[in-house]
């Protein structure tokens, strides 16, 4: 009976409401909140889109994003292209006869069995992985599973042939760039590197999560001091666009690059929509992750920041290297994400501009 009673009730509220929007359209919503709010009949509702922060975000990014001034004259891609089987890696698993398991990782992996592990281990993290399989009868056998599984869809895969065709919506031009300047990396490549060069926080096995925002600043800027461009060293790496699920960072060596803030916007902007398969940012299908707060280095006194959805992108400096930091709005239910490191590579290229002695 109580529960019928709540239920009459919330029938003749609907009812109540719908003649005062009938009577008075234009009464605010401020008002209607407060009605609500005092027949305790729970939360208000939530306000539209455009105010959250994720909307707001995306208005501050569009506002930033703005054309270099000056365009790229010619583009290289390398020769490098295969066939993207996108499928529920849970649904391969079980059609290759597999049991849930514990994970482990693997260097190499030498068995169905090593598959699943890591599989496993790598999805507790909620991290991307990518492992070489040694046995080449058994990767074919697993492949074709793939391949010929009911709903699995084949893309164009291979780092060259997606920004190529990435550039190619974008630009008609398609010539050699005559050296490598910049770097677009995983989280799982930075560390690697580190941990290959004993580099800074090498010691760690994997992330815990979402990477820490000064680790990961400590290792960008280790590379591009030790291995970028300098007075003293010849090296044309002066640029790496750093991206993991929740954020992005773009490092650049000061006096080479320009539009950094639309470029890393740019690029965190087509994770959103290319997971979401839309035209623009939809607000309601994207979520903010980002830390709130983070140091912006863990191996001396950086800073603490505290990020706001209205000025999204957050610049610090350190020894003549310049960062540009800035927030991920994820897809609530992503569509595709097969090629999105590349996409996003490519994004941030396309809006940067970089200077005349290049």
């Amino acid at each position: 009976m109580a529960l019928w009673r709540g239920s009459a009730c919330a029938g003749f509220l609907a009812l109540a409401v719908g003649c005062v929007f009938l009577l008075e359209p234009e009464l605010p919503g401020s008002a209607l909140r407060s009605l609500w709010s005092s027949l305790r009949l729970g939360p208000a509702p939530a306000p539209p889109g455009p105010l959250s922060p994720e909307g707001r975000l995306a208005a501050a990014w569009d506002a930033l994003i703005v054309q270099p001034a000056r365009r790229w004259r010619r583009v290289a891609v390398g020769v490098n292209a295969c066939v993207d089987v996108v499928l529920s890696g849970v649904k391969l698993l079980q059609a290759l006869g597999l049991s849930p398991g514990n994970g482990s990782d693997h260097a190499v992996l030498h068995s169905r069995n090593d598959l699943q592990e890591a599989f496993v281990h790598f999805m507790e993290k909620g991290a991307a992985a990518e492992r070489f399989f040694s046995d080449k009868e058994t990767f074919h056998d697993i492949a074709q599973t793939a391949s010929e599984f009911p709903g699995a869809q084949h893309y164009v895969g291979g780092n060259a042939a997606l920004i190529g065709q990435k550039f190619a919506t974008n630009s008609d031009l398609k010539q050699v760039f005559p050296a490598v300047t910049s770097l677009g990396l995983n989280e799982q490549e930075l560390l690697f590197l580190s941990q290959s060069a004993s580099g800074p926080h090498a010691s760690l096995s994997s992330w815990n999560g979402v990477p820490d925002v000064g680790v990961v600043s400590d290792i960008l800027f280790w590379i591009l001091k030790e291995h970028g461009r300098s007075t003293s060293r010849a090296s044309d790496l002066t640029r790496i666009h750093f991206h993991t699920l929740v954020y992005h960072i773009l490092a650049t060596v000061d006096g080479h690059w320009a539009n950094q803030l639309a470029a890393v916007a740019a690029g965190a902007r087509v994770a959103g929509t290319q997971a979401c398969a839309t035209q623009t940012i939809e607000a309601s299908r994207v979520s903010l992750q980002a830390p709130g707060e983070f140091m912006t280095s863990r191996s001396e006194a950086g800073s603490r920041v505290t990020l706001n959805p209205d000025k999204p992108v957050v610049e610090w400096h350190r020894e003549g290297i310049s960062f540009y930091f800035t927030p991920v709005l994820v897809c609530k239910d992503p569509i595709r994400t097969v090629g999105l490191g590349d996409a996003i590579s490519a994004e941030g290229l396309f809006y940067s501009e970089v200077h005349s002695h290049y």
